[in-house]
């Protein structure tokens, strides 16, 4: 139960508004949360709602410029039998990217996104990317 910080109440609310955030020229509309204190009237958002709200933002970003969403990522890594931590070694991107990657805590670049559906479709070129990954 969140708490208000200027009044200490705990009658607070919490909601979900569409909102518009500008993005390379167009506006998109996504869901953003917030809270309100029913005692002082004070709106707010806590860090859980600031996490939430920046991958809800993310996540429309990425679909806008066409790349993959963090569920299509879970599919395409186990799709090609991969935990996340083999997919991170092989396709590269850090230790935890594909972890991050499907968390929605980081969007991939282009170039990984690319990388990703190239070996969806040609199961020679991620052969050779895990061969390459064993002798690292």
């Amino acid at each position: 139960m969140a708490t208000c910080n200027i009044c200490k109440s705990e009658d607070v609310s919490d909601f979900i508004e569409n909102e518009f955030v500008s993005y390379k020229g167009a506006d998109l509309r996504v869901p953003i949360a917030y809270s309100v204190c029913n005692n002082c009237n004070r709106e707010y958002i806590v860090k859980s709602q600031i996490l939430r709200n920046e991958a809800v933002i993310r996540a429309a970003k990425k679909e806008f410029d066409g790349l993959l969403s963090s569920e299509e990522i879970i599919r395409a890594r186990e799709k090609l039998s991969l935990t996340q931590e083999q997919a991170s070694r092989i396709f590269g991107g850090g230790r935890n990217a594909f972890s991050k990657y499907e968390r929605g805590e980081v969007s991939q670049s282009v170039a990984m996104d690319k990388l990703i559906r190239i070996c969806l479709s040609h199961r020679d070129v991620f052969q050779e990317l895990v061969k390459g990954a064993k002798e690292i």
